[in-house]
């Protein structure tokens, strides 16, 4: 138990939500503990993770207080193993060249299957919006999940052609980016307001009290906005980083001589 509480760094623990700080890294050690006693991998704990997240969302979607319990449960004890396997990582020391690929498929299942099955859990117990209006909430639910997924294909999509364009330059030694690094930053602004009204924040606390007071609507309605403005702003963000960077990576070609 002492290999895996100590394989946390101050800095990785600091870059963690409140919620995960206070509560869910201290949930993951004992969890940890069996299941790398029972031989599991970290990729292995992300598949699980993965499966765990559909089984929830599925969960969430049936009209019944105890099925929504289970839902909700299972949502969290998503984010628990989600600590799992980055400290079954660390611990094991192993390196994994598809580790973050495993992590971000697990990863992405609270933005789709999550957001979507919220947006059926509103319409299943509103007491705010009218029968004949509240189908809109499905509809307000599946918009945010595809927002959320757009978003992340967006910044995906500009990282992959980013590093592409760096190995084509020859620049392979600044081939990574360091945005999140300057606290004064946007990148690291918005990755601490993602950290902590998303999924690993207080999404998880506030699915709880969703259930116990039926406000799955306002849930549904406040991320989805969350989730359209973050849309927007990325958008906005990567469409004039990749505008420089065009601009600055011909000057280069041009100095180097490098065909395209």
């Amino acid at each position: 138990m002492k290999d895996i509480t100590s394989s946390l760094t101050k800095k990785k623990n600091s870059r963690s939500s409140l919620w995960v700080q206070l509560w869910v890294r201290k949930a993951s050690f004992p969890v940890t503990y069996c299941f790398i006693n029972s031989g599991w991998s970290a990729n292995q704990v992300s598949l699980l993770s993965w499966i765990l997240i559909f089984i929830a969302a599925v969960c969430l979607c049936v009209n019944n207080f105890w099925w929504m319990l289970a839902g909700v449960l299972l949502t969290n004890f998503w984010l628990v193993l989600d600590c799992v396997d980055g400290n079954i990582a660390r611990v094991k020391k192993k390196k994994s060249f598809m580790g973050d690929f495993f992590d971000a498929v697990a990863g992405y299942g609270p933005f789709s299957f999550t957001t979507l099955a919220l947006g059926i859990a509103a319409y299943n117990t509103t007491n705010i919006v009218t029968p004949e209006y509240k189908w809109w909430l499905i509809v307000i639910g599946g918009f945010g999940a595809m927002c959320n997924l757009y978003m992340r294909l967006v910044h995906q999509k500009y990282l992959n052609c980013f590093f592409a364009a760096k190995q084509i330059l020859g620049e392979q030694e600044d081939i990574t980016l360091k945005d999140t690094d300057d606290k004064k930053s946007f990148a690291y602004i918005r990755e601490q307001i993602d950290k902590n009204l998303g999924v690993s924040g207080l999404f998880m606390p506030w699915l709880i009290v969703a259930l116990f007071t039926k406000t799955f609507d306002i849930m549904v309605v406040f991320y989805t906005l969350y989730y359209v403005v973050s849309f927007l702003a990325i958008c906005v963000l990567y469409s004039k980083k990749a505008a420089d960077f065009e601009v600055e990576s011909q000057h280069t070609v041009k100095e180097k001589h490098i065909v395209l």
